[in-house]
């Protein structure tokens, strides 16, 4: 137990660190400004000086740090039950992809045939796109291997050969390869490559598009539904993924109030407007008196800017999509366009609206307007009164003994809804205030203190820039519990043992180099999750399913009881200690929050340090099921991702959970080959014979 100087001493650490971090916000706002302004002038420069391009904004990190030799190139492989038919799955990306087109007209998914290049260290997408064929794309291998057929036994050979080879430069950088099965008994394969400024740049484009996959039992979640979905403990508690724990009656008590002023502003305008009759015919409302003049003057000031906001929002989304579009109506006259179309639906105008003021005004209806309000405060404060207080007293009763009511419109109902609700927001706020507070602390001791100051035979390497790949066998982890049977508690996760099995595949491949360097007890790595919605989902943000980053120090030797007790331990350190860390690396890859504050040269050194102290990243892809079916009809088996490595990390370790399969991805650079393989192999003898 810590005594309480010690207590002292590491509060007044942390207090320390926060002053300091206090201080350099200044700093930090005026590299803001330098690195926006910065980038906005280099931009327009550039889009004058090469008017038949269109820069990239990208500020994802990996923009920053990729090479024509060393590209973010993600790799998507599909395992497909049945037989192989080439000309549909061609069909069908033609279809769905690159022929597609929105309701104005223009390619939904442009930069699919555009061809992207280098112009002054920034990436740029050229406009003309005249010269794209599908079947530069979307291509159909050898159905045999250096004379074999391609079955289990070499198909993973065969993939990492096709992953060595580059797209080529004067084509847009995509490609689907397709390697038919010799025997309708065996699946064929679909290898996908996709350039992460494909993603990062257009907006609607999903991964599961790219892929051509969804879930078959896939549920659409609504307002409501998510809301409901927070009070119920996830079925994933035993994933990687839960490093942090959602803030979750701050989000329920947000989507109540957004649910509430939605369905308060339905009613406002069902009692003031109706543009719609029973029967679906239009008619407008004629204005009467003034309450109704300046309800529906109301209504028609937010539909004005809803709509203005929307016009502006679908114009930038078609500037981007095309660098020759250009909108002919300017700000002013968009707003003019839509005030004038939503008075003329009401059939508001000057004469109607000194009408309704002058016949308020009369004395006969004042007199009117008084009576029907004292009416109405007489009747529910007085008269109604015993009424009122029987309801209040039944919604209590109802609260003490049912711990809910029907009474929803009572004073009780909606302190037993709100108060909690407010009391446990409240204590989550002051949770997020103290989890800042720590931050600058926590952030200095992960990224600089933490980290093991071992070498190891990665640090050693230099490295080409081509990518090979490795990958295991299904796994059954139905067995994998029956072989640990009532050994998985809270305490003892089945992801504890599964990065334990990891961790000792990657110490026998440092083991093969023991000669040369010794094997190190930590490894520094970085980890971050990616839900399977990644894969199947084609609405709501991109992001949404990517986890974020937290580093991980990874204990290597053989795995055994004690080894997933240590790497347990780590992770529950993890989940108290990077919590701001993770939430930041969220807000990197939603909003390139990060690389914002910070000039693109500054970041491109952090990130060359950093990368080389961690050469390792491990990313874990899990789902509740195991189902995908490909948009041509066909079931898909499996679906492995394989995340490039860049910069000076060198080695991707992607461990796949779907349903009840565990598979391991490897992606390395070609100068870690041929033992990049024995993590592989080590990983699928660990999960099948260690036992705990």
């Amino acid at each position: 137990v810590p005594s309480f100087w010690q207590e002292l001493k590491s509060l007044l650490k942390t207090l320390v660190c926060f002053v300091v971090a206090l201080m350099l916000v200044p700093l930090l706002l005026l590299s803001f400004l330098c690195a926006h302004f910065g980038n906005e002038i280099s931009n327009y420069v550039l889009s004058i000086k090469y008017p038949n391009l269109t820069i990239s904004k990208s500020k994802k990190i990996r923009t920053l740090i990729d090479t024509p030799k060393n590209a973010g190139i993600f790799h998507f492989l599909l395992q497909v039950e049945g037989n192989c038919d080439f000309e549909k799955i061609k069909r069908s990306y033609a279809q769905n992809l690159t022929d597609l087109r929105d309701k104005t007209g223009m390619l939904r998914f442009p930069k699919l045939r555009q061809k992207l290049v280098t112009c002054w260290g920034n990436y740029a997408w050229v406009n003309d796109s005249s010269g794209f064929n599908i079947n530069n794309h979307v291509l159909l291998s050898n159905h045999k291997y250096r004379g074999r057929p391609v079955t289990d036994s070499n198909i993973q050979d065969y993939v990492s050969e096709l992953a060595t080879k580059y797209i080529p430069s004067d084509l847009p950088q995509w490609q689907v390869i397709v390697i038919p099965n010799s025997d309708a008994d065996q699946p064929y394969y679909v290898l996908i490559k996709l350039h992460h400024l494909i993603i990062a740049e257009e907006e609607d484009l999903h991964v599961s598009e790219i892929l051509l996959l969804q879930d078959p039992h896939g549920r659409k979640k609504t307002l409501l539904s998510m809301s409901d979905d927070l009070a119920q403990p996830s079925s994933e508690q035993q994933q990687l993924s839960h490093f942090v724990r959602k803030p979750e009656h701050i989000s329920r008590l947000i989507n109540h109030v957004v649910h509430l002023v939605v369905c308060r502003w339905q009613k406002f305008i069902y009692e003031f407007e109706s543009l719609e009759g029973p029967d679906g015919s239009s008619s407008s409302v004629p204005v009467r008196n003034l309450s109704q003049l300046v309800s529906l003057a109301l209504i028609v000031v937010v539909n004005v800017i809803l709509g203005y906001w929307r016009s502006r929002s679908i114009l930038k989304k078609l500037k981007r999509r095309s660098g020759y579009y250009r909108n002919e109506m300017g700000r002013i006259q968009t707003f003019r366009l839509l005030l004038s179309r939503e008075i003329e639906q009401r059939n508001l105008s000057w004469m109607g609206a000194r009408n309704a003021i002058y016949h308020s005004l009369q004395p006969t209806n004042l007199a009117k307007a008084w009576t029907r309000f004292l009416w109405r405060l007489n009747l529910n404060h007085v008269l109604l009164l015993p009424y009122h207080f029987y309801c209040e007293f039944l919604a209590f009763a109802d609260v003490l003994v049912k711990g809910q009511t029907a009474y929803t419109s009572t004073y009780c109902a909606r302190l037993h809804l709100y108060v909690p609700l407010l009391l446990y927001a409240q204590l989550e706020v002051f949770k997020i205030f103290w989890e800042l507070f720590k931050a600058p602390r926590n952030i200095y001791e992960v990224l600089f203190e933490q980290p093991t100051k071992e070498l190891n035979i990665l640090h050693k390497k230099s490295y080409a820039g081509r990518k090979i790949v490795s990958f295991s066998r299904s796994l059954n982890g139905a067995q994998l519990r029956e072989r640990n049977r009532e050994k998985f508690t809270n305490d003892l996760r089945e992801s504890d043992f599964s990065l334990t099995c990891l961790a000792g595949a990657v110490h026998d491949y440092f083991d093969t180099f023991s000669r040369d360097i010794k094997v190190p007890n930590l490894l520094n790595t970085t980890c971050r999750t990616i839900d399977k919605g990644y894969f199947t989902d084609r609405s709501g943000d991109k992001s949404e399913n990517i986890g974020g980053v937290v580093f991980l120090q990874l204990p290597l030797r053989e795995p055994d009881a004690n080894h997933v007790r240590e790497l347990h331990e780590i992770v529950e350190r993890i989940r108290g200690q990077q919590i701001i860390l993770y939430l930041a690396s969220i807000g990197q890859t939603k909003y390139s929050l990060l690389t914002s504050l910070v000039p693109h040269v500054f970041t491109k050194i952090f990130i060359n340090f950093f990368s080389y102290n961690f050469p390792i990243t491990i990313t874990e892809i899990y789902g509740a099921t195991d189902e995908f079916q490909s948009a041509w009809g066909q079931k898909v088996q499996d679906v492995l991702l394989f995340r490039p490595p860049q910069s000076k990390t060198c080695l991707s370790l992607n461990l796949h959970r779907f349903g009840d399969k565990y598979r391991l991805a490897v992606m390395a650079d070609t100068h870690l080959a041929p033992d990049h393989t024995i993590i592989t192999r080590s990983f699928e003898r660990y999960m099948e014979t260690v036992t705990i």
